[in-house]
């Protein structure tokens, strides 16, 4: 028997990863697409933010069909679900998906032309029905290029710092021996008693090559400075998170962190107080509903009207900040929406461009895919800053996307350490005692 495999796909897995249709062939594997899959593709084309995925993966396809490619297979046949009992619906994609497995799985018990037959799926109820219904013969498995380690919150590292390692332009030298291990822009908490006769928790700084810089302990951004609402001393993540944002040197900053801790907040006072070095303020994230569940189509008006729903927490937060310096801000922001210096952009709109000298916030971050984080960041041009914020614990495309999966959690684990990228994860919440306690007990 051949040593190579025939592989079904399901239809999430190409808009996780349209590039799954080249991975799944590899090592000689043949590919089985079944038809649903091409008309679900054909019914997400149009839809907000995975709308250009299902279109690359058609295209990919249609291009190894037209090359007469014999790793790609389009299964046009009609699947029979009666020998899978009474628990299929035949009007039920997914079920005809699990139905064209068992037919390829019962064709190749005769002809033995492959080593296993696999049905990859990102959704855990097709897997587990595959698995009940066609458990022999078939090996049924979710689809794992991209996914990595979880995110694990760990508190900024501490370290200790004496007056006279303290230059006079507030740096002092990183000894890998002494601090251990730090990575490049990673913000750590100073014990010193450098600005006071206590020795306690003075600062913190954030390592640039081989020194460390302090950032400076009345850093703010549009008024807004770093808060702290349960009484345990300074906020020193968001100390850590304004270093970043508001340096130019960092063009990619990772804001990861649970509800209510300021992250989008920060993200929009930073973008607006460094608003002279960049033409635009493009502000964007995922249109998608509390559990994924789709009702974009039954909303009026054009994409960027549907947007509005998704908008209101980043219009809360523009209040917010209107508020913090009287009039002025308020004044400020109002003008800059005029004037098209703050824009709100769909998400397919800014995977399909390039921005040169602007400022992108996409909020939300936990919810997209390894391939549409990638896809956005290498939308970024020269003098460009593209800042993610977003959640791991409130993922709304569970039945596709986890903690390990998430494209939050991939680029942070593929991109931390590097001279432009930024990570902060934060811990406390500032919004309320009740949302701070709900975030640690539930």
């Amino acid at each position: 028997m051949s040593e190579k495999n025939a592989i079904i796909a399901d239809t999430n897995v190409f808009i996780h990863d349209p590039s799954a249709i080249d991975v799944l062939r590899e090592g000689g594997n043949t590919l089985y697409i079944p038809m649903t899959v091409i008309l679900e593709l054909d019914k997400l084309k149009d839809k907000p933010d995975i709308g250009i995925d299902a279109r690359d993966a058609l295209r990919r396809i249609e291009h190894l069909n037209l090359e007469g490619d014999p790793s790609l297979k389009i299964y046009s046949k009609r699947p029979n679900l009666k020998t899978l009992k009474e628990w299929l619906d035949p009007n039920s994609p997914d079920h005809q998906i699990i139905a064209v497995a068992h037919t390829i799985v019962e064709e190749n018990q005769k002809d033995k032309v492959f080593a296993k037959v696999k049905l990859v799926s990102r959704d855990r109820p097709v897997r587990l029905l595959a698995y009940e219904l066609i458990s022999d013969g078939v090996v049924v498995e979710d689809y794992y290029r991209d996914e990595t380690e979880e995110l694990k919150h760990q508190s900024p590292k501490e370290i200790n710092v004496c007056p006279d390692e303290i230059s006079d332009n507030f740096t002092f030298k990183y000894d890998p021996k002494t601090h251990n291990h730090i990575e490049e822009n990673e913000g750590v908490i100073c014990f010193s008693n450098a600005f006071g006769k206590e020795w306690k928790d003075s600062f913190v700084a954030i390592k640039k090559g081989d020194v460390f810089r302090i950032v400076n302990r009345d850093v703010h951004a549009l008024g807004l400075k770093p808060y702290s609402l349960n009484g345990n001393g300074p906020n020193w993540q968001q100390y850590i998170a304004l270093g970043q944002l508001l340096d130019p040197g960092v063009e990619l900053v990772f804001l990861q962190g649970g509800a209510g801790t300021g992250k989008t907040l920060l993200a929009l006072a930073t973008a607006i107080e460094q608003r002279k070095m960049y033409q635009q303020i493009i502000i964007t994230r995922p249109m998608i509903h509390l559990e994924d569940e789709d009702r974009m189509g039954f909303l009026p008006g054009d994409e960027i009207e549907k947007m509005t729903p998704w908008l209101r927490p980043i219009l809360r937060a523009f209040s917010f900040l209107s508020n913090l310096d009287g009039f002025e801000n308020k004044k400020l922001i109002d003008r800059l929406k005029d004037e098209g210096k703050i824009v709100f952009e769909p998400l397919d709109y800014i995977r399909g461009m390039t921005y040169h000298k602007d400022i992108l916030i996409v909020d939300e971050a936990q919810n997209l895919t390894p391939h549409q984080v990638k896809t956005i960041i290498t939308r970024a041009g020269e003098k460009a800053k593209i800042i993610f914020t977003g959640d791991l614990g409130q993922i709304d495309r569970r039945r596709r996307l986890d903690r390990k999966s998430s494209g939050l959690t991939y680029a942070i684990k593929r991109m931390m350490g590097h001279s432009l990228v930024g990570v902060t994860t934060f811990r406390d919440s500032v919004r309320s005692r009740l949302a701070g306690l709900a975030e640690e007990r539930l």
